[in-house]
């Protein structure tokens, strides 16, 4: 994991300087897995990013296993993190009730 630190100086707010943390967390994931993940025209990942506020980045295809890349704060990578999960939830579920 990699992770820089941006000291934010607003003296106006406080006298201790707040610092934002930025983060990166890398998921390797199978291409059928991803493909869950980035939907038709890249809807899926478009709103995982805009709702998140994280930077997504999902490697090419060229190999069996893809790596998805999430950088942002604590906040937005938990946020695009669950959006992911859930993702996969509703993509399980739904062959689930395919299978009947």
């Amino acid at each position: 994991m990699e992770h820089s630190c941006v000291v934010l100086d607003d003296a106006a707010s406080s006298s201790v300087p707040q610092v934002s943390v930025i983060l990166t967390i890398r998921l390797l994931m199978q291409g059928k897995e991803v493909g869950s993940i980035i939907g038709k025209r890249g809807d899926h990942i478009k709103s995982i990013r805009d709702g998140s506020g994280a930077k997504i980045n999902i490697s090419d295809g060229s190999c069996p296993e893809r790596i998805v890349t999430i950088t942002g704060n604590v906040d937005t990578i938990n946020k695009a993190f669950s959006m992911i999960c859930n993702k996969f939830q509703e993509v399980c579920t739904l062959n689930v009730l395919l299978l009947r």
